[in-house]
């Protein structure tokens, strides 16, 4: 036996396992656009929303009777707001994709390109009014704890 082929087997067995691992680590559509955030600011705004939910009931937190009905309120405006827009941006995406599959030529999706970006747009404005909306119905303290 040469040292050819337990060379050749260890470089085999590391490309398999490596191709293996990308293969499983690629996430299926469906679960893609469950993670994909329809707003154009990615991950640099906060989710107040999130957040004081997380502490909905925290002792340190103190949030009043009257604060809890304003936050819910804030919270289903804004989620019924970004579904209803994340349904049509989804929607749009899978358009586009799927005539630049079909070789579209992009001039003809020019129009939908930014239909998406006007719908991302409004999902972005929905996004900083609920922040504006929950920060004042937040004492300072209650936003220097939450920030």
């Amino acid at each position: 036996m040469s040292l050819k082929t337990p060379l050749s087997l260890i470089l085999g067995s590391l490309l398999l396992i490596a191709s293996l691992q990308t293969t499983l680590r690629a996430q299926p559509v469906a679960q893609q656009h469950k993670a994909s955030k329809p707003f154009l600011i990615q991950g640099k705004l906060p989710h107040l929303t999130l957040m004081v939910k997380q502490m909905w009931n925290d002792q340190d937190l103190a949030l009043t009777k009257q604060q809890k009905t304003k936050l819910l309120l804030i919270r289903k405006e804004t989620l019924s707001q970004a579904k209803r827009l994340n349904k049509k941006i989804i929607k749009l995406e899978n358009k586009i994709v799927q005539a630049s599959n079909n070789n579209v030529k992009p001039q003809k999706l020019k129009d939908d390109v930014f239909k998406l970006a006007n719908l991302r747009a409004q999902a972005t404005m929905v996004h900083l009014k609920c922040i504006y909306k929950t920060r004042k119905v937040l004492t300072q303290d209650q936003r220097d704890l939450l920030e």
